[in-house]
């Protein structure tokens, strides 16, 4: 009796693993990129049905933490309404992402989330599966920006530079 229980559950609890598992795959071709102020990111991914069924992809949800990124989501212009068993997408372009203002946003890698939602049911709104990706503003960060005093320092030793030819300009325009 305690065995046939005991197998019960350990059967019950697989089956709502498996229920559990993701619908899809999402594969990104570039999960991290790396990008400077002003520049728009392409993500770029294939969507995959894992299940023995036809689903439809009814929406779409993306997350990036950071406080200036704008994102261009192309989830109409791009996925498809529907995937049949064991079908892929192709590589498709999923969203866009501008990088707006490196004072709100420091150089880092800011993490985000890419989620499918939709389901067997043509306004079933179950998540299909979700995949990470990041953007990395650290290479922007680490271009310097010379201080004030040293522009000074430059703009006055060009200046000290030119001072020679100004009067040898100025003399020969007297002769």
């Amino acid at each position: 009796m305690k065995k046939t229980l005991l197998c019960t559950l350990m059967l019950a609890t697989l089956g709502t693993v498996a229920a559990k598992a993701d619908s899809v795959t999402i594969s990104f071709d570039q999960p991290v990129q790396s990008a400077s102020a002003g520049d728009t990111l392409e993500f770029f991914g294939t969507i995959t049905n894992n299940s023995s069924s036809t689903i439809f992809l009814n929406g779409d949800t993306v997350t990036l933490d950071g406080l200036s990124f704008t994102i261009n989501d192309q989830f109409f212009s791009t996925v498809p309404f529907s995937l049949d068993p064991g079908t892929s997408s192709g590589d498709i372009e999923l969203f866009d992402v501008t990088v707006s203002d490196p004072l709100a946003d420091p150089g880092a890698l800011y993490s985000g989330f890419y989620t499918l939602t939709g389901g067997a049911a043509g306004d079933a709104q179950d998540v299909l599966g979700s995949e990470s990706f990041a953007v990395d503003t650290t290479a922007a960060s680490t271009s310097p920006v010379p201080e004030p005093s040293s522009i000074y320092l430059l703009l006055s030793g060009g200046l000290a530079a030119l001072a020679p030819v100004a009067r040898r300009m100025r003399g020969a325009v007297r002769s």
